[in-house]
This record gives C-alpha cells, structure tokens and sequence, in this order.
C-alpha cells in the first residue's frame, strides 16, 4: 500500500502500529506497518521510520483546518517528519 492510500485509510489502523516508508518519501512511496514490539526487524532497508499511527493521526487533524486536499496533507506531512526528523 502507499502512503496516500495508508492515509487515506487512517481509521482502519491501530494507534499502535508504527509506520515505515521507502525512500525517497512520496505519496507513491510503499508503506509498511510494524507493531511496536517488531520494529527492529527491518526486512527491507529502504524502509524507514516514519511516524506513530498515534502521532500521524493527530497532524492529519491538525492539517485537515488548513482546508487542502489529501494529497497536499500527504506532502505537509512529510515535510513535517523530515523537519523535525523524529526518530524510534
């Protein structure tokens, strides 16, 4: 699944999980969800800590009174996450 289609499917994940994704970050990019007890096994180098479901959907909501589409919360997130590179 991608990352535009990961949001746009927000409510159907658990606060929990925590969300990779390949490199470079895109709306296209592939997405991978991991439990928090499994997130040091990366099967896949390419991809990287992204942010907490928890935390990603709060700046959804914080984006969403900006009143912009999906795609452009896509790009505000990740340029959220890469400014304040927030790592596990």
């Amino acid at each position: 699944m991608d990352l535009f289609t990961t949001l746009l499917n927000i409510g159907n994940l658990q606060d929990n999980q925590i969300l990779f994704v390949e490199q470079p970050w895109t709306p296209e990019s592939e997405t991978e969800l991991r439990t928090t007890t499994h997130t040091q096994n990366n099967e896949r180098e390419n991809f990287k800590y992204f942010i907490k479901v928890s935390e990603l959907k709060l700046l959804l909501l914080r984006f969403e009174m900006r009143n912009v589409c999906l795609r452009d919360r896509c790009y505000l997130i990740i340029e959220y996450i890469i400014d304040h590179q927030i790592t596990i």
